[in-house]
């Protein structure tokens, strides 16, 4: 499997990491420090220490803390064959694979803990780390949803980039945390762990159309071509 990361994208939110961590703590200590002389301004500073902070705990989950969502599919997908090439960060999802079978938009998943769906509900069973989840753990929302969205993204995307093709785009929620219990068997799409991955990539999608061999070479030329193009 050949893999590409757009090692510039990432290192550009880390940035935006840092500086809205440290954008956070300036603001929340302004806003104690003002609290004594003017309560209205001190209030006004803690909410945007609390909003930045949240927002650098989005973006350090994601793009900081290791081991990415991208580096943990690299790890348990490098076994398939040529045909299957990751793309991280560099399409109109944040994570695609591109095989014989098409697109593959996979939403990664961080949670750790029991996660489940049943009766078309999403449930994230996480005790105590709950109180501590708005500057930690991201919230779960609807996997099935945003996985939906994101397709959707892919498709305008690929008919506008790749009019002369009929490519499928399919996709995947895939929990990438070691510690999650997942229990998602109910799920409408399919909703895996890396590992479950690997086998889904090789025969999950086995009846569906197939892109042939000097097809799936011209919808690489153009998705190698936009590598090429945000590497200069």
């Amino acid at each position: 499997m050949d893999f590409y990361v757009n090692q510039p994208f990432v290192d550009k939110r880390a940035k935006f990491s840092r500086y809205f961590t440290w954008g956070s703590l300036g603001a929340l200590a302004g806003g104690l420090l003002l609290s004594k002389t003017n309560i209205m301004v001190s209030y006004g500073a803690l909410l945007i220490g609390v909003v930045l902070a949240i927002a650098g705990s989005h973006y350090t989950a994601l793009y900081v803390r290791e081991p990415r969502a991208d580096q943990v599919l690299m790890l348990v997908l490098g076994g398939l064959d040529k045909r299957y090439t990751l793309y991280a960060y560099y399409l109109a999802s944040n994570l695609v694979v591109l095989s014989h079978y098409g697109f593959m938009v996979l939403l990664p998943k961080l949670q750790k803990g029991i996660v489940t769906y049943r009766d078309r509900r999403w449930k994230h069973k996480t005790g105590l780390r709950r109180i501590f989840g708005i500057f930690g753990e991201q919230g779960l929302g609807n996997p099935t949803r945003e996985l939906a969205d994101e397709i959707g993204q892919m498709r305008k995307w690929v008919a506008k980039a790749l009019p002369e093709f009929e490519v499928p785009v399919s996709g995947a929620v895939v929990f990438t945390n070691p510690e999650v219990d997942l229990q998602a068997d109910q799920s409408d799409g399919p909703v895996v762990t890396p590992a479950e991955l690997y086998e889904y990539l090789r025969h999950g999608l086995r009846g569906q159309e197939l892109l042939s061999t000097a097809q799936l070479k011209a919808v690489r030329r153009v998705c190698d071509a936009l590598v090429e193009s945000e590497t200069r």
